[in-house]
């Protein structure tokens, strides 16, 4: 929860293209106020500001502003993001990541209208923005020359609060409570505001200090079926008949129990002075620090079905060799786990300050910003096998398993089966240079014209290596340095019990696992896996015709960038080592037409292009942790990573066409289609290899695809039900619905040496064709409530080409239904409550597969149980 620390004095957000703090048209400026003002506050205030953001906007740009974010039960800003239109996300560890807009997420993210990034990335994880720190965020959907470069699905602006938009000083912030039931913690949380405004002579300055820290223990449980498909033999090695099928029995060789828990903090400060010596000169200093800290304690049960298990009590779908259930008496050492002890460390800074000057007809905006970003992760796994001999009951329907004559909460029960180790770490940094000329005219068909330009110098680069090892001898897991805990997880059916190592006591004690294993004392050195060079010159031109009732803007933005990413090796081939230089011209144009008070409609066509990330150009292979056993099989492969240093750019065409009509004051319904023109699309691809001493590689890696084309349609509205005829209760009542059809496609392999149209396929980053969110609303007499529910369709995940089987998996998201309430004790004190994933529905994949001719089989790949919360919290304000 992140409530809401600034209500009327707050002044609304800035209109789309406007630097600064200045007013949106309907909103009122701050320094403009007066005692006569008067002030609509809470939800409708926020939906008055979203509606005028919309309105007024040059560009197709939906918003949340701060209010509204204060409302909302959400601890980060990707969360939030998910409730506006034609915006995806992906739902693990407890929260909203990996945003999608518009089926892709190749979006251009910023902060106050500056690049910023994590380390090495190109852009920055929405989730590390706390809600609260936040006074809007912006998705501008269409593109105009002024903007910084957006990417294919457009450009996501996070907006800060500045001291300008407050009337006078105020100290304003929430504590609260937040207590996650499956990782059955209660956490507290806050953040604190604090501002002040003087007059200085003839002027005036502005300070604010915005801080908070967020903490959530979370976990989410998933059971599993493997991926890879085995046959039944007998103890004479005869395959076991299927009840009448009349070929092999099939079934998924490995049954998972695994959960993803762990303790994630979110520390952020952000600070800004303003100085006006008079009202047509500012200067401006702003900065932000933003802290991530995770320590994952993830833990895992596996089942193995195989390795000479004698079956029994086997169950068939009809009419098929697909088995159901069935009991194993497996062979000793057949149950593996691994008890995980990862910690993540992330800091972003950024500073930044310029100018804003008004001549006359003349506006001058220069900005200068420094970004440094640090990624630190280390992952300490220990790995045991139980040494008795299982039986296994198991269900691949479910799925779940049972598991008998075995001690799980006994440590001497288990054997010590390896240490895997793995160091890495990122850094980032950039300087941005900005200015931008802007010649208004007093003429009635030419509006303005604005020029500006933009250089970039940025560096990053990226270390890792992991290792694992075993005992020469066997070692009982009650006799390492180490403190067992029976680890009760969440019943989701079948045995999810047994003893494992804290994560405190793997952290505390790796030395002496270390020389266990043969390791040196320290840890495994990260090793360089490439450093990136880039510089980015851009020069744009923009002209704005028209009046309020007719505008168009036509203009045109070049860009030329110089990239270089270099492995810890030249590889001798010059494109690679030397880098590339790329140029592109960028044309846009738009028109916004008012047909009347109530109704307008709006038109643009763009271009945009979308560069690679430094890791999807890094020439290096990086061969990931190893599977049970040490060597890669065909269902348990090594996992393999790298780049494509002979990945280009890939670019768009974008035409959008919306219609709007504005009934109320917080009230309005658009509908907007969309098309984007796709060439060279880059998306992962994975081939397996057999090597002679890993044994079974999975590689995956980046490559441009052919081209690419994506259809959609937006349909949203928001309206409080203001009629006088209606009873004074009955008008707190409001509704926000927003829809979304997307067909997305781009030409990808087939299995068979062509290409052809198929789904955007990505684990995280898939596309549903329909998203839609649902929220109610009532605020009235000091009580204020939201209930939303937000859902997607199913997307592909992935798809593998194994020999002649084409291997695909079906992600179908849950449905997610949240509430948030408050009370207003006071004007200055109020009370709130939230619950989030209340209907706690099941994250399903599943899997396709067929080998050797066999006809396709199709299983469960996980369920997956995400972490709900609830959050009880006190919500103050004094001064303004």
């Amino acid at each position: 929860m992140c409530p809401a620390i600034v209500h009327a004095q707050e002044v609304g957000p800035t209109t789309a293209g406007q630097q600064g703090t200045a007013a949106p048209q309907g909103a009122v400026a701050a320094d403009a106020a007066d005692d006569e003002t008067i002030l609509v506050t809470g939800l409708r205030s926020s939906f008055e500001s979203i509606r005028n953001i919309r309105r007024n906007a040059p560009q197709v740009i939906d918003a949340i502003v701060a209010e509204d974010i204060g409302k909302l039960s959400d601890l980060n800003t990707a969360q939030t993001a998910a409730r506006i239109p034609g915006v995806q996300v992906y739902r693990q560890g407890g929260e909203a990541q990996n945003v999608v807009v518009r089926g892709l997420p190749n979006f251009t993210t910023t902060y106050n209208r500056r690049e910023i990034f994590t380390a090495e990335t190109r852009s920055v994880a929405l989730q590390d923005f706390p809600s609260a720190n936040v006074a809007a965020l912006e998705v501008f959907k269409t593109s105009s020359a002024d903007l910084v470069e957006p990417g294919l699905a457009g450009l996501v602006n996070v907006r800060s609060r500045m001291p300008f938009a407050f009337r006078d000083g105020q100290i304003a912030g929430s504590v609260w409570g937040l207590y996650t039931p499956q990782g059955d913690r209660l956490s507290p949380n806050f953040n604190g505001l604090a501002t002040k405004r003087w007059d200085v002579g003839d002027g005036e300055v502005g300070i604010l200090v915005n801080a908070s820290r967020t903490e959530m223990q979370y976990l989410d449980a998933e059971i599993s079926n493997t991926d890879f498909l085995q046959t039944f033999r007998n103890e004479n090695g005869q395959i076991i008949a299927d009840g009448g099928a009349g070929t092999a029995a099939r079934f998924p060789d490995i049954q998972r129990m695994f959960y993803r828990s762990g303790n994630r903090v979110r520390p952020s400060i952000n600070g800004a002075i303003q100085y006006k010596p008079n009202p047509d000169v500012e200067f401006y200093l702003d900065g932000l620090w933003q802290g991530f800290r995770n320590k994952v304690d993830d833990r895992l049960l596996a089942a193995e079905l195989f390795n000479g298990a004698q079956a029994s009590s086997l169950t068939f779908r009809e009419g098929t060799n697909i088995v159901n259930s069935g009991t194993v008496n497996a062979p000793p050492g057949s149950l593996f786990s691994f008890q995980g002890g990862t910690l993540n460390e992330t800091d972003t800074f950024q500073f930044a300050g310029g100018a804003r000057i008004k001549l006359e007809q003349l506006d001058i905006n220069i900005d200068v910003a420094r970004t440094r970003s640090t990624f630190r992760g280390s992952t300490e796994s220990v790995d045991r096998r139980w040494i008795g001999a299982p039986t296994i009951r198991f269900d691949t329907a479910t799925p779940r398993f049972d598991i008998d004559r075995i001690d799980f909460l006994d440590p001497a029960a288990q054997s010590f089966d390896g240490l895997f180790e793995e160091n890495q770490r990122s850094t980032g940094g950039d300087w941005q240079f900005r200015g931008d000329l802007q010649y208004n005219f007093d003429s009635p068909f030419i509006k303005n014209i604005a020029v500006g330009a933009r250089y970039t110098d940025r560096k990053a680069d990226r270390r890792y290596s992991n290792r694992f090892g075993q005992a020469s001898a066997p070692v009982n897991a009650a006799a390492l340095p180490l403190e067992f805990r029976v680890f009760d997880g969440v019943n989701l059916g079948g045995t999810t019990v047994w003893a494992a190592p804290t994560y405190e006591s793997i952290r505390e004690n790796l030395v002496p696992l270390r020389r266990l294993v043969g390791f040196s004392d320290e840890p495994v050195n990260a090793a360089l896996l490439y450093t990136a060079t880039e510089k980015n010159l851009a020069g744009y031109g923009q002209i704005t015709l028209g009046n309020e009732d007719l505008e168009a803007i036509a203009g045109v933005r070049v860009t030329r960038v110089r990239t270089r990413v270099a492995g810890p090796q030249p590889t001798g081939i010059a494109d690679i080592d030397d880098g590339s230089s790329n140029t592109s011209v960028l044309p846009n144009a738009s028109f916004r037409a008012r047909l009347s008070e109530v109704v307008q409609l709006r038109g643009a066509v763009s271009k945009t292009r979308t560069l690679p990330t430094y890791a999807d150009l890094n020439p290096a292979l990086v061969i990931g942790a190893p599977p049970p056993g040490g060597i890669g099989t065909p269902s348990a492969p090594f996992q393999a990573f790298g780049g494509n240093p002979f990945l280009t750019p890939f670019t768009s065409w974008n035409f959008d066409a919306a219609a709007e009509i504005y009934f109320s004051p917080t009230g309005f319904v658009s509908l907007t289609g969309f098309h984007r023109r796709i060439d060279g699309f880059i998306q992962q691809d994975s081939f397996r290899v057999e090597d002679p001493t890993l044994g079974t590689v999975q590689i995956s890696g980046p490559v441009n695809t052919g081209e690419g084309r994506i259809y959609g349609v937006e349909l949203q509205g928001q309206a409080f039900a203001d009629f006088e005829t209606l009873p004074d209760w009955a008008r707190g009542f409001g509704l926000q619905v927003n829809v979304t059809y997307l067909d997305a496609k781009t030409e990808q392999p087939d299995g068979q040496g062509g290409l052809t149209f198929q789904p955007i396929t990505d684990q995280f980053n898939g596309v549903s064709r329909w998203n839609y969110n649902l929220v109610g609303i009532y605020e009235r007499y000091g009580f204020s409530t939201r209930l939303t529910y937000n859902n997607r369709s199913r997307f592909r995940a992935t798809q593998q080409f194994r020999g002649d089987d084409i291997y695909t998996e079906t992600a179908r998201p849950a449905g997610r239904l949240d509430l948030s309430m408050s009370y207003d004790l006071n004007e200055r004190f109020a009370l709130f409550g939230d619950w989030t994933n209340i209907t706690q529905e099941a994250f399903r994949q599943d899997f396709t597969s067929a080998r050797n001719g066999a006809p396709p089989a199709d299983f469960i790949k996980y369920l997956r149980y995400d972490e709900s919360t609830i959050s009880v919290g006190l919500r103050f304000r004094f001064g303004g």
